[in-house]
C-alpha cells in the first residue's frame, strides 16, 4: 500500500513538474510501461486540463460575451455540437480493450488518491486547509531571549505577553500605543499583525505585516512566512510563492516548511 500511494504521490509530482531530471525520465519510462500507471496518467491530465478550464470560467463569469463562456464551458465538459455527434452502431473490438478494463478502476482509485492526498484543485478550500496545517501561533520561547532587559521592552513585552496568552484584542490595544516609536517599531507592526491573524483579520494583518516586509528585522523570517499565510488566506497565492521563495536563504525553522508549502502551492498553477 505504501509502494502505491509513493508511486501515485511521484506521478502527481511529475505532472505538475515538480520531479528532477534523473526522476522525469524514470516516471516516463514507468508510465510507459506499467499499463495501470498509464491509465492514471492519462486520467490524471484529463482531471488537470478539467480544472484549468474549471478556473477559467469562474474568471469569465462577468465577461459581457456570454457565448465565449458558454463554448469554453462546452470544451470543460467535452460536449459535441449536434452536427459532431454520432453513433458507433457495431463497435470493432480493439487491441488493448480487455487491458483497459482491467485497469481502469484501479486507475480511478490511483487517480481519487492523488486528488485527495496530495491536493491538487485549486479552490478556497484548498487554500484555507493549506492555511490550517501550516499556521500557528508564535509561542513564547521563540522570543523570550530576544529581546534587550531595558525599560523600552518592557511595554512591548506586556503587548506580547497578551498575545500569548490569547488577548489579542488587548495586545493590539498594548502595540497601538507603542506605534510612535520608532526604535521598537518592527516588533510593534509585527505582532500587531498576528494579533490580528489570531482574530482571524487576515486582511488587516496582512496590511500591517507589509508594513515592515521590506525592512531589515530581527524578525525577517517570521514576518516573511506569517505575511505568506496571509497572502495564501486571502488568495494571493502569487505573492504567497514569492515570499516563500526569499525564506529559502535562511537557515532556520521555516525554510523546510517553506519549501514544502511553496512546492503545494506551485500546483495552484494549472
Amino acid at each position: 500500500m505504501e509502494h502505491k500511494l509513493d508511486k501515485n504521490r511521484r506521478l502527481a509530482d511529475y505532472i505538475y513538474n515538480d520531479l528532477g531530471p534523473e526522476e522525469i525520465v524514470e516516471m516516463e519510462r514507468e508510465i510507459s510501461t506499467d499499463p495501470q500507471l498509464s491509465e492514471s496518467y492519462r486520467l490524471n491530465m484529463q482531471v488537470k486540463d478539467y480544472l484549468s478550464a474549471k478556473v477559467q470560467l469562474e474568471e469569465m463569469r462577468s465577461d459581457p460575451q456570454l457565448e465565449n463562456a458558454e463554448m469554453l464551458a462546452d470544451m470543460a465538459f467535452d460536449v459535441e455540437s449536434p452536427n459532431e455527434q454520432h453513433h458507433e452502431l457495431n463497435p470493432v473490438a480493439r487491441p488493448g480493450r480487455r487491458i483497459r478494463k482491467m485497469t481502469f478502476a484501479a486507475a480511478i482509485a490511483a487517480t481519487v488518491t492523488i486528488i485527495i492526498a496530495v491536493g491538487i484543485i485549486p479552490s478556497n478550500i484548498d487554500q484555507d486547509r493549506l492555511f490550517d496545517r501550516y499556521y500557528e501561533p508564535i509561542e513564547a520561547s521563540d522570543y523570550s531571549q530576544r529581546g534587550e532587559s531595558n525599560t523600552m521592552y518592557s511595554d512591548i513585552a506586556n503587548g506580547i505577553n497578551q498575545y500569548i496568552d490569547g488577548n489579542y484584542r488587548q495586545s493590539i490595544d498594548q502595540f497601538s500605543a507603542l506605534a510612535s516609536d520608532p526604535a521598537i517599531r518592527s516588533e510593534v507592526h509585527f505582532f500587531t499583525g498576528l494579533s490580528y491573524m489570531g482574530l482571524g483579520q487576515y486582511q488587516d494583518a496582512q496590511n500591517i505585516l507589509e508594513l515592515v516586509v521590506d525592512g531589515n528585522s530581527r524578525y525577517q523570517p517570521e514576518i516573511l512566512w506569517y505575511l505568506s499565510l496571509c497572502y495564501l488566506k486571502t488568495g494571493e497565492v502569487e505573492q504567497a510563492t514569492a515570499l516563500l521563495g526569499e525564506l529559502e536563504i535562511y537557515d532556520g525553522m521555516y525554510k523546510e516548511d517553506a519549501q514544502t508549502l511553496r512546492k503545494k502551492l506551485r500546483r495552484f498553477k494549472l
